[in-house]
């Protein structure tokens, strides 16, 4: 079992009774979901293997440009088919 007699003297003093009462009065709300915050509509997965190196470069690519690896493929995929279009 834990011996807190140890932890008495460093931890800090508990908040006043002013500084608690607003907090026990203010409404009760519950975080955000992250995800569903970013919802984006990509509900399938896709896994596939590729090389080191192509890995490699295509993680430094999308941090270079604060994207998702799935934002470039997405970007490839369509510049891709615009290319093709243009035949």
């Amino acid at each position: 079992m834990a011996d807190f007699k140890k932890l008495r003297g460093r931890l800090p003093a508990p908040p006043s009774q002013e500084e608690a009462a607003a907090n026990l009065h203010a409404p009760e709300t519950a975080p955000a979901d992250g995800r569903s915050a970013r919802a984006t509509g990509r509900t399938k997965q896709l896994a596939t293997r590729v090389r080191e190196d192509f890995y490699d470069e295509l993680k430094v690519y999308a941090a270079q440009r604060r994207l998702k690896l799935v934002q470039v493929l997405e970007q490839a995929f369509t510049a891709l088919k615009e290319k093709d279009a243009a035949r």
